[in-house]
């Protein structure tokens, strides 16, 4: 029996460990994949307070070591259903007074011709994991936000030419970032149609507004159009895009259940905001137990 069962190990969930401990509370961490989230995947951050620039993998680093040094369980499970206070996962069931979800969200398709056909032959969605293969290539980056200007910058430090490419009329990501995408060649009310290749990509097809079709040679595509919240399992008050719908103090519709991180309805998706929600939920978990 656990005081609290924490699903998801990313900024939120760890700093809600972080924070519970503080408190007292006997605290499990479950996380089926990357510890840290896909914050690790950040080549550079430069918006954490106090710290002009660092590795999402470091930082994340520093959250991870900083939560186990207070005694907090971190196991690497996943879960596939709550029932009640129980969480069962792949290899056992696991009962607590309170549960946080903290299970993030995952990247969203372009649901075009070729995109599956081609993943991991050319259509990738994590340029510091893939970028390394395509050394003076071609390379297509397809979105808007923070997350796709980054990820172009980072690219173009390894690639023989960048293109960014948003059906927007213009890129919504914070102007210090669009102000660094010298060299990159921006492509606005642009659609990919398909992905085109044999074994391997080749190429893009493209669509303006006009309704002109054209291609892109290109060796490989990264994908950043938003995301899509990883709580299919979780049995709460969701919009309709399935984002957990939670109350100032994290709460959501079922007592002693919180939500936190990118899996929840909110405006603004930043580390530093995931991590405020993970002391608030900490923080509200605490008063719930007493």
């Amino acid at each position: 029996m656990y005081d609290v069962i924490i699903i998801g190990a990313g900024p939120a969930g760890l700093t809600a460990g972080l924070y519970c401990a503080r408190y007292g509370l006997k605290t499990i961490i479950l996380e089926k994949g990357i510890i840290g989230g896909t914050a690790t995947l950040a080549s550079t951050i430069q918006n954490w307070p106090g710290i002009k620039n660092i590795s999402g993998f470091e930082l994340m680093n520093n959250f991870k070591e900083q939560v186990i040094s207070l005694g907090v369980e971190i196991k690497q499970e996943q879960v596939l259903e709550i029932k009640e206070k129980k969480v069962i996962t792949q290899d056992r069931e696991i009962e607590s007074k309170a549960i946080i979800i903290a299970v993030g969200s995952k990247s969203k398709w372009l649901k075009v011709k070729g995109e599956k056909e081609f993943l991991n032959k050319g259509v990738h969605f994590c340029a510091t994991c893939d970028g390394a293969m395509y050394q003076e290539k071609e390379i297509v980056v397809i979105g808007h936000n923070n997350r796709a200007v980054e990820e172009a910058n980072y690219l173009k430090k390894m690639a023989k030419k960048v293109y960014l490419i948003s059906s927007k009329n213009e890129l919504t990501a914070e102007k210090a970032k669009q102000d660094s995408l010298k060299g990159v060649e921006i492509m606005l009310n642009t659609n990919v149609i398909r992905f085109e290749g044999t074994k391997f990509l080749e190429k893009i097809v493209i669509k303006n507004n006009f309704g002109k079709e054209s291609e892109i040679r290109a060796n490989a595509a990264f994908v950043y159009i938003g995301t899509e919240p990883n709580s299919d399992f979780v049995k709460v008050k969701k919009d309709k895009l399935g984002r957990i719908i939670v109350d100032e103090k994290m709460q959501t519709n079922k007592k002693g259940i919180f939500a936190i991180g990118d899996c929840i309805k909110k405006d603004l998706m930043q580390i530093i905001t995931a991590s405020a929600e993970g002391a608030i939920a900490a923080h509200s978990v605490a008063n719930y137990l007493k």
